[in-house]
């Protein structure tokens, strides 16, 4: 497995990782033996949360006996000093290790909880404290929106951020990933395989927002199965200034095909970087200060399909996706509110029609 410095940690840790997040929903015998399979592999970072149900139990069991060999990092949703001092401690317990590599502050997506969590009584306070105690030796921070991740990482007070990115979620290279380079912070990317917008969860929308979803366009685009579409999305991040791409791993098959990836990884070939060399102008960054709409429509999700549709040519799927969501652009008021809040100063309204006429299934 190859292996790359996790910035000015020094940690050298696998290009792919493991996610925690879907083991809890498998039984703990198998769990583990997925977990220790990945070990096996090369896999060398695995990242957990106090939210992940019991995935940091598993992880804990599976790596007991391999400690010393393995990254282990965790998170705390919490944003208090009180209640994030008991997520450590929880964590620590059922990791089964005196110490976690990183412990990340989750979830950080807007000002005012990354204001509230950099308090005299924030979270950051237990992540200094268990620094200073030896229970962590790094401190990280996660969440969907890099214009947020960037606010924090400027603060010099993390070492690591986790952000969304892949294929079509390209949000982090405009400004976040440039400025880690330049701070030695180091990148890990998460939704490798998946289109996450606001108020959009992959896993419970229907239809999927899933990237290996079987749609068409997108085997068109990725490969013409599960596999080549896994090798595709893997290779897409390592090809950025990331460290490595966690992936969410259900079974050992599974395991076995992401760490292929990150055995043989080569530099994307002049074909796959002309195929996946999509032009981003007048587009949605996704940081939904826009909202909340009067109206209830979900801008940055009907913004997020207008690019599927005309940047990424996902037209079809893009118009499943558009046709999934309960209010569309046509219930506009024209307030003009979503306007004088976007920081790019996108024409929102002229957008939102746009893309109702293009993406609604009957004006064809």
């Amino acid at each position: 497995m190859q292996t790359r410095r996790l910035g000015r940690t020094n940690l050298q840790i696998s290009i792919v990782g493991f996610g925690g997040t879907w083991i809890s929903e498998i039984e703990k015998s198998a769990a583990v033996d997925i977990v220790r399979r990945a070990s096996e592999l090369g896999i060398n970072y695995f990242d957990s949360s106090r939210w992940d149900g019991d995935s940091e139990e598993k992880i804990g069991c599976a790596l007991k006996d391999t400690r010393n060999q393995c990254i282990i990092t965790t998170k705390t949703g919490s944003r208090t000093k009180k209640e994030s001092l008991e997520d450590m401690k929880n964590s620590l317990r059922l990791l089964q290790t005196e110490h976690v590599d990183i412990i990340q502050l989750h979830g950080i997506d807007d000002e005012k909880t990354l204001t509230k969590t950099m308090s005299s009584d924030g979270a950051l306070q237990t992540c200094k404290e268990a620094q200073r105690k030896k229970l962590t030796n790094f401190i990280g921070i996660t969440g969907h929106k890099p214009q947020i991740l960037t606010k924090a990482i400027k603060t010099g007070e993390f070492d690591t951020v986790l952000v969304p990115l892949n294929i079509i979620t390209r949000q982090a290279e405009e400004e976040l990933l440039p400025l880690a380079k330049d701070l030695d912070v180091g990148v890990i990317a998460m939704k490798t395989f998946s289109a996450k917008t606001s108020n959009l969860i992959t896993c419970m929308y229907k239809p999927s927002l899933s990237l290996l979803s079987d749609e068409p366009e997108l085997k068109a685009l990725l490969g013409q199965n599960n596999t080549e579409m896994v090798q595709s999305l893997l290779r897409y991040n390592l090809s950025k200034n990331i460290t490595s791409t966690l992936t969410g791993l259900r079974s050992i098959a599974e395991v076995e095909t992401a760490a292929k990836v990150g055995t043989n990884y080569q530099e994307l070939t002049d074909i796959e970087h002309k195929r996946f060399n999509f032009k981003l102008e007048t587009y949605c960054r996704d940081c939904g200060l826009c909202m909340n709409c009067p109206e209830k429509i979900n801008i940055p999700a009907i913004l997020r399909f207008n690019s599927f549709y005309s940047v990424y040519g996902l037209k079809n799927w893009a118009q499943k996706l558009y046709t999934g969501l309960d209010i569309k652009p046509d219930k506009c008021a024209l307030c003009g509110l979503c306007q004088q809040k976007c920081p790019y100063n996108l024409p929102i309204k002229h957008m939102l029609k746009e893309t109702h006429e293009k993406l609604t299934i009957n004006s064809f």
